[in-house]
């Protein structure tokens, strides 16, 4: 999650934005399968595993997958909607 910080820093001025966003990466790294409500259609991550999106406020999403065998979540884009779902 440290790894996040500079890169959150730089895209999300806001402060409340960036812990909202930090709020939903904890979330999904207790429960992955909870929020994975919104499959994206017809898009896979490089090992062929589904991506899903969940949404941190009206217009940014986090674009995830994940991998319930080794238990581990793979976050691919965090962003606006129209630059999260570009790939």
């Amino acid at each position: 999650m440290r790894s996040y910080q500079s890169f959150l820093a730089k895209e999300f001025p806001h402060e409340e934005v960036v812990m909202l966003i930090f709020d939903k990466l904890y979330l999904l790294r207790q429960d992955t399968k909870k929020y994975a409500r919104e499959k994206l259609k017809n898009q896979t991550d490089k090992d062929g595993r589904p991506l899903f999106s969940v949404e941190v406020t009206g217009d940014i999403r986090i674009i995830y997958s994940f991998d319930s065998k080794d238990c581990t979540v793979f976050i691919w884009k965090i962003g606006k909607d129209k630059k999260a779902y570009r790939f």
